[in-house]
């Protein structure tokens, strides 16, 4: 099986599509200001997790760094509604994106580079075509376009690691205090742990790399709805 990821364009490069959107995931964890390590915030993006049952007004609210203690109130009660093998962390987002949309939108979009949304036609198809992991959540979007066909943020779970050879140095160490992970920046030549590809899944990511990794099979899905403003880029697992 062959893996691409899914690229945005370059700022010099023209579209086929004038779409863009301005939303923002119902919930969210703040950053968090940690006494050993500073301040951070992760990218995480689960918009599959539902927190309406949480009761806590800090959750909706978009602010600056917390303390240790108040980060580690809201991490225990986001916790219990998050599936277990998803990491619940600072700067984490969860549930559907909610904003404004314009313009008009090609199969796959991919911009900001971390977000990949999906039209609804690709959507039907990846899921009449068997594809499996595709997770696509319906974007709350309000238009002036009453015809605007239906957005889906892709979620992509962390599953995957990049290889150590690939990482080399630049990492930081995880922290034990406040529950950060190893960092690193992403390098510009990158290739896949191979034991940890998850087998048989079109759609997955790779921790600490905030990548949308998708298979051949799913590229040459979406392809057959016409051009989309996105790049394709192989990714090897070694």
């Amino acid at each position: 099986m062959r893996y691409f990821s899914v690229e945005s364009l370059k700022d010099d490069e023209v579209g086929h599509w004038s779409g863009e959107y301005r939303a923002r995931h119902r919930w969210h964890i703040s950053g968090v200001e940690c006494p050993r390590y500073g301040v951070w915030a992760g990218m995480d993006a689960f918009p599959s997790v539902d927190l309406s049952k949480v009761a806590e007004p800090a959750l909706a609210e978009w602010k600056g760094p917390t303390s240790l203690a108040e980060y580690q109130r809201l991490t225990a009660l986001v916790r219990p509604h998050v599936p277990p093998e998803l990491p619940v962390r600072a700067g984490g987002t969860f549930g559907p994106m909610v904003g404004t949309a314009q313009g008009k939108f090609g199969p796959v979009t991919c911009h900001p580079s971390w977000e990949v949304v999906l039209r609804e036609d690709a959507v039907e198809l990846l899921n009449a075509e068997g594809l499996n992991g595709v997770i696509a959540v319906r974007m709350e979007l309000r238009s002036r376009r009453s015809t605007m066909p239906a957005l889906y943020e892709l979620e992509a779970r962390p599953l995957a690691r990049l290889h150590p050879d690939c990482i080399g140095e630049w990492k930081t160490p995880a922290c034990d205090l406040c529950g950060k992970p190893e960092s690193f920046s992403l390098p510009p030549k990158r290739w896949l742990l191979r034991s940890t590809v998850p087998e048989g899944l079109d759609v997955f990511g790779v921790e600490g790399a905030n990548l949308h990794v998708v298979s051949e099979r799913f590229v040459e899905t979406v392809q057959r709805l016409g051009p989309s403003d996105v790049h394709y880029q192989e990714i090897d697992a070694r």
